[in-house]
C-alpha cells in the first residue's frame, strides 16, 4: 500500500514520464560553457588557457581540495575564453577523448580512500544539490540508511524517474558497492506509487534482500522534499537521524566513474511546458546551451523559461546559460495562461 504524509497536494502530473520509455540522447551546442562555481561546491579555477585544445573526459578546471570537484569538458575542441566564473569552448565535433585516468585499476582491492578518490576525480556530485559524492560518503559518524529516492514530486519533472527506466540492475549494484564502502547495512528506496513498471522491477531483484527496503509513496507534492521524504520512511526527522540520500542518476554516474573510469559528462534533464509538445527526457552534455536545448525539443522561442521544477523553478531570461550536472528540467512556454497558478501560490 503507498503511503503519504499530511497536507499533501495531489497535481496534475506533465512530466511525460508515461509517455516516453526512453531518454533522447542530444548533441553539444556548436559552443559549450562551463560555470566555475556550482551550488554546494568549491569555486574551481581554470587549468586551461585561451587557445589550448582540450578533448571530452578532460579536466578543464580545479583546486587543491579534497572537498571540491573537477570541471570535465563533454566535448573536444578549443577554448575560447576564461573567466573567474565560466570556461567557453568552441566544439570540434571530433568527440576525441581522453584515456581514462583510472582504467587499470583493480576494483576489488581498491580502499575506501581510493574509492572515494576516483568519485571526486570523476566529477561525481548529488545531482539534486550539487554536495560531492565523495564528501557525503566520507561524513564520519556512520549513517543508518542510504536512502534513494527514484523520483522528484514537482508534476512537470521526470528525469529521477527516467534514470531509472532500464537501469534498475546497475543501481542495485552500485547502490549495494556504496553501502559497502560507507559500511551502511542498511538501504531504502522510494518509489512513487504511479511508477509501477520501475516499482515492479525494484521489488523481483530484491526479494532475497533483506537490507534493502522498498518503499511506494503516494503520487504527491512535495513527497520527494529531503525533510518530508525522510520522516515518511524512517519515522524520523532528518535532524534526528544520520542518512546519505541520494538519486539514482548520481547512482548511475558512480557506477561509471567506479568501474569503467568514466568522468561526469552529461546530465539527464526534463524539457516541458505548454501542452502543445510532449514532454521528454534528455541526456544532455553538460556545458550544452539550454537554447540550444529548446531548439532540439521545439520550443525555438519561448516567452517564459524556468530553469527547474514548475513550483520552485526560477524563471531565466539568458538562454545562452549552459545544462550543469544539478540542471534537473527546463521548463518552456509559449504562452503565460499555460502556467499553472499554483506555481506562486504553493510555499
Amino acid at each position: 500500500m503507498a503511503i503519504s504524509f499530511p497536507h499533501a497536494k495531489k497535481l496534475k502530473k506533465h512530466n511525460g514520464f508515461h509517455s516516453a520509455d526512453r531518454i533522447t540522447r542530444i548533441y553539444p551546442s556548436p559552443v559549450c560553457f562551463y560555470k566555475l562555481k556550482e551550488k554546494n561546491n568549491s569555486t574551481v579555477k581554470s587549468l586551461v588557457n585561451v587557445g589550448d585544445r582540450v578533448l571530452r573526459g578532460q579536466k578543464i578546471a580545479d583546486i587543491d581540495s579534497f572537498n571540491a570537484v573537477p570541471i570535465i569538458s563533454s566535448i573536444s575542441g578549443t577554448i575560447l575564453s576564461v573567466t573567474d566564473e565560466m570556461i567557453s569552448i568552441e566544439n570540434d565535433m571530433l568527440f576525441d577523448r581522453i584515456q581514462p585516468q583510472f582504467a587499470n585499476l583493480d576494483s576489488k582491492s581498491l580502499s575506501k580512500e581510493e574509492y572515494l578518490w576516483i568519485l571526486r576525480e570523476c566529477g561525481v556530485c548529488e545531482v539534486r544539490t550539487g554536495i560531492p559524492l565523495h564528501v557525503l560518503l566520507s561524513i564520519k559518524k556512520l549513517p543508518q540508511y542510504i536512502i534513494l529516492c527514484c523520483f522528484d514530486s514537482d508534476p512537470y519533472v521526470s528525469s529521477p524517474q527516467g534514470a531509472c527506466i532500464g537501469n534498475v540492475p546497475r543501481i542495485l549494484r552500485t547502490l549495494e558497492l556504496l553501502m559497502d564502502i560507507t559500511d551502511v547495512k542498511h538501504a531504502i528506496i522510494a518509489v512513487e506509487n504511479d511508477m509501477r513498471r520501475i516499482f515492479s522491477d525494484f521489488k523481483y531483484r530484491l526479494r532475497y534482500n533483506d537490507d534493502i527496503s522498498l518503499y511506494s509513496l503516494k503520487a504527491r507534492y512535495p513527497q520527494s522534499d529531503d525533510n518530508i521524504l525522510v520522516k515518511t520512511v524512517t519515522g524520523k526527522n532528518i535532524d534526528d537521524i544520520d542518512i546519505i540520500l541520494l538519486s539514482p542518476e548520481t547512482i548511475l554516474n558512480a557506477e561509471l566513474a567506479l568501474k569503467k573510469s568514466i568522468p561526469v559528462m552529461k546530465k539527464i534533464v526534463t524539457v516541458s511546458g505548454d501542452d502543445i509538445i510532449e514532454p521528454h527526457n534528455y541526456n544532455v552534455p553538460i556545458g550544452t546551451t539550454i537554447s540550444s536545448l529548446l531548439d532540439i525539443s521545439g520550443y525555438p522561442s519561448p516567452r517564459v523559461v524556468i530553469n527547474g521544477g514548475i513550483v520552485d523553478g526560477e524563471e531565466i531570461h539568458d538562454l545562452d546559460l549552459p545544462i550543469t550536472p544539478i540542471t534537473k528540467a527546463i521548463l518552456a512556454f509559449d504562452d503565460e495562461k499555460n502556467i499553472p497558478k499554483y506555481r506562486n501560490s504553493i510555499k
